[in-house]
């Protein structure tokens, strides 16, 4: 009776170990799969979430200083070109320059204004776009006419194909002229961002959710 019970738990620890054995095997192969499927989709693909609906954007700048008599519009107002949205005392009409729409509007009337003051914003509606801010260490893996794919979140269950249109040739800050320094005057090294246009092939009105956040992942190769 004892040889056969000892054989019995001799035979159960030979099935344990193989049991055991095959889940490490499987284990093993699982990861050298997952390893090998991230490094086939970081040489691939670039993805980020540091993009945005955008459109092309107009400074509205006063031709003469003086006092503001006139401003009609408020953020989000639809203008159109050669529209008259001001005026500054004893000169002339501000004018709409495009068809489009205010994203900002920073002044009131009687407030005084020159020629240095951007009194509004408006963007050109009609060229609506994808910007994805990408790392200057990044940046040389991106190229004009690589396919993308987009997810917005304003239309959170649907992926939209677009294209690599445009790839800025100055960083985000590049004429800023503002470097980067400690309380002690230490030069500190900050990661620049480099502005990517993605235009999209999907027709969709992109006007009403300018600004708001973008996931996009570009086809390397």
């Amino acid at each position: 009776m004892e040889k056969e019970e000892t054989g019995k738990k001799k035979g159960l620890n030979k099935k344990t170990k193989k049991t055991i054995g095959g889940i490490l095997s499987l284990v093993i192969l699982l990861c050298v799969i997952l390893l090998i499927y991230f490094v086939w989709d970081g040489n691939t693909y670039f993805s980020t979430q540091n993009a945005k609906v955008n459109a092309t954007t107009i400074n509205i700048v006063p031709s003469s200083a003086g006092r503001l008599t006139r401003w009609t519009v408020k953020e989000g107002d639809t203008v159109t070109e050669n529209e008259i949205i001001g005026r500054v005392e004893n000169s002339t009409y501000l004018r709409s320059p495009i068809n489009g729409r205010v994203v900002k509007s920073s002044v009131t009337v009687n407030q005084l204004v020159s020629q240095a003051s951007v009194v509004g914003v408006i963007a050109d509606t009609s060229d609506m776009f994808v910007q994805a801010n990408i790392d200057e260490t990044e940046i040389m893996k991106v190229k004009e006419g690589q396919k993308v794919s987009v997810k917005l979140d304003a239309f959170p269950h649907r992926t939209f194909m677009g294209v690599v249109e445009e790839i800025d040739m100055l960083t985000q800050d590049a004429l800023g002229g503002v470097l980067n320094f400690t309380t002690s005057g230490t030069f500190v090294k900050t990661t620049k961002l480099i502005p990517v246009k993605i235009r999209l092939n999907d027709n969709i009105d992109l006007s009403l959710i300018l600004g708001t956040n973008a996931t996009i992942k570009i086809r390397l190769r």
